[in-house]
């Protein structure tokens, strides 16, 4: 018996425990719901607020109603259990809209049936009219005022013109099943890490209850008998353990219960098994892409991929069936970590590390090599030893930079050789060389080469230009610069010509102009002084007068003006 009855506490506890958390949440809702009325005819409905799970002490919202439909002819609210407004109930018949606003003091109100208010239509056109909340929102009766607002739920009322019958109400139906998402887990076919699923679903306003469950089966009935109290839109579970589950949901309404919805959910919270890598050379120590070995198991996914990592630059990312072995991409000789990531099906992983060695074919050697270079007059010869009918390429550096790079073959008795006749800049160089064999293996750097590279020529920001060609580039420009002095002493003397015959011109035609000109002035006084018969004013004395001295005037400044041009002309 205390067994028992230490069961029975536990559980009434749990019950208790799971009543408080799924009754934090209130609601609007109209009554009735639904009717038919003629037009013409006057009817109420009732606002009222669900709080059956927590104390509220405020609401505000608004209820739009047809405005072709229906007309709002007064609002009660003597029996509201609201004693203070802030927003007084309104309405307008214009916009088809009421709103509301009110509160109470502390404690509040709890439970169901709270009225808001009565709202009295009149129905005025024929049609279906439906009646619905906006901008709803419910405060607790708490420090923060918290909204617990979680759904409304409006009306719908049959408006009939007088005479006519009012249409037939459609048969009512248990629930469909409903509708579940999983934001934590939206795909029922992925797999995921995360042990602590969610899951939400929406709530018609018909519904007047649920069942759920939470196991293994993929069919399960959570049972037709009411085991949660008041109405909630979500379920949250932690910690639940690596498998295949599945959330079972159904919804009850005035007719009774309806279909059941299973969701299905992975979870795989553990990585893949350990495993190790081996290399395999293929009896090559040499060989630029050796086989590694390496498998695991994963118990709850599987595994997905694998993701190679070669050094820290190098990330292939390859299928599990693509492995066993898996072909490293060629390589160059020497040390490289590798390191192998297994990833299951829920991105849950585990590493593990290996170093391949991979050792250099013989080295290329240098023998012929110019230890003073004389850049612009010489020619550079380079030469050596390495695998016979293999590549070499010849490096040239300077502190550490590239600056020129050649590739040559060795002959089957393994000798190379490099010609280059090209400029460089003075200054001290590394040459060295690597062989690479018909593989694509290439081998380490042979010794260095020291080489001193002197120019004969000019540097010139990038350019390099040897004493030579600039000695060349002098005499071209020095040949253009003489042959335009030629042309222009050419075209100056030219010149001259034409300035010293357009003045001797000018010279002549000006004196014959200044004679005919003076000729005709003379003869112009002549005349006047005969008609005058020496009685002329003193006024045209003077002007006469005034008229010779202009005409000299005019002579001497046009005599000296041809002397300067004359003087160009010399």
């Amino acid at each position: 018996m205390k067994k028992i009855s230490l069961i029975l506490i536990i559980f009434a506890v749990f019950v208790l425990a799971a009543s408080a958390a799924w009754a934090q949440e209130a609601s609007f809702y109209l009554s009735p719901s639904h009717g038919n009325y003629k037009v013409g005819e006057t009817f109420s409905v009732n606002v009222f607020i669900n709080s059956e799970g927590i104390p509220i002490n405020a609401a505000q919202g608004m209820v739009y109603f047809p405005k072709n439909l229906l007309n709002v002819t007064s609002i009660l609210k003597s029996d509201s259990i609201f004693s203070l407004w802030f927003q007084e109930p309104a309405w307008s018949n214009s916009t088809g809209r009421v709103s509301f606003g009110g509160g109470l003091p502390s404690p509040g109100f709890q439970g169901r049936g709270g009225k808001v208010m009565t709202i009295k239509f009149k129905a005025v056109s024929a049609g279906q009219a439906r009646i619905s909340f906006s901008d709803e929102a419910i405060l607790a009766n708490d420090a923060k005022g918290t909204n617990v607002f979680s759904f409304s739920q409006g009306g719908n009322y049959s408006i009939t013109a007088p005479g006519v019958a009012p249409p037939r109400p459609p048969s009512k139906r248990v629930p469909i099943a409903p509708e579940v998402y999983s934001p934590t887990h939206p795909e029922p076919e992925k797999w995921y890490s995360n042990n602590n699923p969610q899951f939400k679903w929406k709530l018609s306003s018909d519904i007047t209850g649920l069942n759920l469950a939470f196991n293994q089966k993929s069919i399960f009935d959570p049972g037709n008998i009411l085991r949660f109290q008041g109405l909630f839109t979500s379920k949250d579970f932690e910690e639940i353990e690596d498998g295949i589950w599945y959330f079972h949901l159904k919804f009850k309404n005035e007719i009774g219960w309806g279909k059941t919805t299973h969701f299905k959910i992975q979870i795989d919270t553990q990585p893949p098994h350990p495993f190790q890598i081996t290399l395999d050379n293929e009896g090559d120590p040499t060989n630029p892409t050796p086989l590694l070995y390496f498998k695991t198991e994963d118990d709850m996914s599987g595994i997905n991929y694998y993701q190679i990592e070669i050094g820290e630059e190098n990330i292939i990312k390859v299928s599990s069936g693509e492995v066993d072995p898996f072909r490293m991409p060629l390589q160059t000789p020497g040390i490289r970590p590798i390191v192998v990531k297994a990833v299951d099906h829920a991105q849950n992983f585990i590493k593990s590390g290996i170093e391949v060695k991979i050792e250099s074919i013989a080295r290329p050697q240098i023998t012929v090599c110019p230890g003073v270079f004389i850049s612009g007059e010489e020619i550079m010869y380079i030469g050596g030893n390495a695998l016979p009918d293999s590549q070499v390429i010849v490096f040239l550096e300077k502190d550490g930079k590239l600056i020129k790079k050649w590739e040559t073959a060795s002959n089957e008795k393994g000798e190379w050789f490099l010609i280059e006749d090209g400029l460089f800049r003075p200054g001290r160089y590394e040459i060295s060389a690597k062989t690479k064999d018909n593989r694509g293996v290439i081998s380490n750097s042979s010794d260095l080469c020291l080489i001193e590279i002197i120019l004969s020529g000019l540097v010139i920001g990038p350019w390099i230009i040897s004493y030579e060609t600039l000695s060349l580039i002098s005499i071209i420009i020095l040949i253009i610069i003489l042959i335009g002095i030629l042309y222009l002493f050419l075209k100056i003397r030219k010149t001259k010509k034409t300035i010293k015959k357009e003045s001797q011109d000018l010279k002549n035609k000006f004196y014959k102009e200044y004679n005919e000109l003076k000729n005709d002035i003379e003869r112009e006084i002549e005349i006047l002084e005969k008609t005058r018969k020496g009685q002329e004013t003193k006024e045209e004395k003077k002007r006469i007068e005034q008229l010779l001295k202009n005409l000299d005037d005019v002579k001497r400044v046009l005599k000296k003006e041809l002397k300067d041009i004359e003087k160009l002309s010399e």
